[in-house]
């Protein structure tokens, strides 16, 4: 039994986790201008590790947030490669 059935459900798992990544970059930032208590990193990072790493990268883009923490951006970019590689297999399945 796989997780994904067919590559639509994939596509929308990894939209709705894209979209959740964007938001709480937003609300991050927002939550960083005014000086509250923030999301964590690891948070951010859960979050693109299922599938909003997108949602993440375009976040960062729109609302300049963390682009000059290059730490921040090494697990972002592993959980991409990971669904990377992910989707390659299923789609040679």
């Amino acid at each position: 039994m796989t997780f994904f059935p067919n590559s639509t459900q994939l596509i929308e798992w990894v939209g709705a986790a894209s979209l959740l990544g964007f938001i709480a970059m937003g609300i991050d930032k927002l939550l960083a201008v005014g000086g509250h208590s923030r999301i964590s990193e690891r948070t951010l990072w859960l979050v693109a590790l299922v599938g909003g790493f997108a949602g993440i990268f375009i976040g960062g883009r729109v609302f300049h947030h963390k682009t000059s923490k290059m730490e921040f951006w090494g697990p972002v970019i592993a959980s991409a490669i990971l669904w990377a590689l992910a989707i390659s297999r299923l789609s040679a399945a």
